[in-house]
């Protein structure tokens, strides 16, 4: 569910892609182990991701809008986009890791900050 990023718009499809990662891990619960256990680390992570997505992006557009731009006589990428790219980038890689070892009937081990138990 987490792939849903490459849908739409960089930042509307990644919150869009984290609000269904919510939505599918706590459809989770009431099923068996592991699929519950992977079902919480989904949501969690979801909840990580939208919360970095929420921050960094806005960040960069608060940075766009209200800052004055600077007389740059090159390309210097904004830090908050550039680190939502890389969170982004690190958001695939585990989920394609992590759905394979959850189609295999592994437990994934969750990276991030448990916001759902």
């Amino acid at each position: 569910m987490g792939l849903f990023v490459f849908v739409l718009i960089p930042g509307l499809g990644s919150i869009v892609a984290a609000i269904v990662m919510i939505a599918v891990g706590h459809t989770c619960r009431r099923d068996p182990e592991p699929a519950r256990t992977n079902g919480t680390a989904a949501a969690s992570w979801g909840v990580n991701y939208l919360l970095a997505t929420i921050l960094f992006l806005g960040g960069f557009f608060v940075e766009m809008i209200v800052l004055p731009p600077d007389d740059l006589s090159g390309f210097l990428p904004s830090v908050p986009y550039v680190t939502w790219l890389i969170i982004s980038l690190f958001h695939v890689i585990i989920c394609i890791a992590f759905g394979v070892r959850a189609s295999r009937g592994k437990v994934v081990p969750f990276r991030g900050i448990p916001f759902i138990r």
